[in-house]
């Protein structure tokens, strides 16, 4: 683990970066695909919601501070197809595993006119430079492109090319967000609970490659990747579910995530929490970070949580990893929960429930 400047920021409640569309921006939308709305005007009306969640999120108390992304459309697509080398191609297969239909077309590689760095200014102005509030960007991790679709390719003649590549456009990507300002970027990233799925693991043994293998590469593209940061940029990793058990504690999952906390050099861990009994919870153990922030708030339910349920999940974590240490958050984004009937004033209360359990535990930023 890398030695830092400045400590991790002291949140101890965080939210994990996507919300609920607002109606108005799902309207302005649908009428511009329709042609009934210029992309001009579109932009100011997701401009003058993004304005909204970011003072939402500081009346409800959040120190880190997202776009709720907002202004994204087609997923993982909208930040990978701008990258050179990248497109999203509908025909590519991926048998209900890769979230999302890309190819390389191209070596890679990132330069300034990506749309994401735009979209980050604004956020950054938005929430201000004041001490108390950090703009923190989400980004898909360079790992979601390690699907077999995508790494297999006939652009790279090795595996290895590819990631060499990978990694080098991440660093480029990291450079150019901080020279924005920013100073907090945290990584999405579903490759992680694929290898703790035992039939997913089943089709990468048919094609070749053990977990043992698919573990060192993905933690060493993710390390290199990270390699050149400067000190005072931190780096989070969202270790996603969604379609996947978010049951890692048992079987396969304990040696993944294991693996995945002894030896990434991020600055903390979003693990999504399902599990709150002690037993197979020893990976926690291995965490090399400065801080695992525990997905225990449920985002796909309007119901409030427990306080009490919560704080027995962070007391039985303590156990493993130093409380100072740990943080608690929504097990996902609210934006990848609207199927469940959501809306955007039953996730609020959610957050500034999960705030007020925090401010019981732990002393935080007033």
């Amino acid at each position: 683990m890398r030695t830092v400047k400045k400590p991790y920021p002291s949140f101890h409640a965080e939210h994990v970066g996507s919300f609920v569309l607002p109606p108005r921006l799902k309207q302005a939308r649908l009428a511009w695909r329709q042609g009934l709305m210029t992309r001009d005007r579109l932009t100011e009306i997701e401009n003058e919601e993004v304005l909204n969640v970011v003072e939402r999120q500081k009346e409800c108390g959040l120190h880190a501070i997202t776009d709720g992304e907002l202004r994204v459309r087609n997923g993982i697509g909208d930040f990978f197809s701008c990258l050179t080398g990248i497109e999203v191609d509908e025909t590519v297969s991926s048998d209900g595993d890769m979230p999302h239909p890309l190819r390389v077309v191209g070596k890679l590689d990132f330069d300034d006119s990506h749309p994401f760095l735009t979209h980050y200014r604004f956020l950054h102005q938005a929430v201000g430079e004041g001490v108390e509030n950090l703009a923190k960007q989400t980004l898909p991790s360079p790992n979601m492109l390690m699907y077999p679709a995508i790494r297999t390719n006939e652009v790279y003649p090795s595996l290895d090319a590819f990631c060499d590549d990978l990694a080098a456009v991440y660093r480029k990507i990291i450079q150019a967000f901080y020279r924005q300002g920013c100073r907090y970027i945290q990584l999405d990233d579903l490759f992680w609970a694929r290898l703790c799925d035992s039939q997913m693991m089943v089709r990468e043994h048919a094609a070749g490659f053990e977990l043992s293998e698919l573990l060192e590469r993905c933690t060493r593209t993710l390390n290199q990747a990270l390699a050149q940061r400067p000190q005072d940029m931190f780096i989070s990793l969202h270790m996603c579910c969604r379609r996947f058990s978010p049951n890692w504690v048992h079987g396969r999952g304990r040696e993944v995530m294991g693996h995945a906390m002894a030896n990434l050099s991020v600055d903390s861990l979003f693990i999504e929490y399902d599990d709150r009994r002690p037993v197979g919870l020893e990976p926690l153990r291995q965490v090399s970070c400065q801080k695992v922030v525990l997905g225990v708030i449920d985002s796909h339910s309007a119901e409030l949580d427990a306080p009490q349920s919560v704080k027995m999940a962070i007391n039985t974590a303590s156990l493993y990893v130093p409380l100072q240490q740990l943080a608690i958050s929504p097990k996902c984004g609210f934006g990848h929960c609207e199927q469940q009937g959501i809306t955007e004033e039953q996730q609020w209360a959610k957050l500034r429930h999960m705030v007020n359990i925090a401010h019981n535990v732990w002393t935080m930023p007033e």
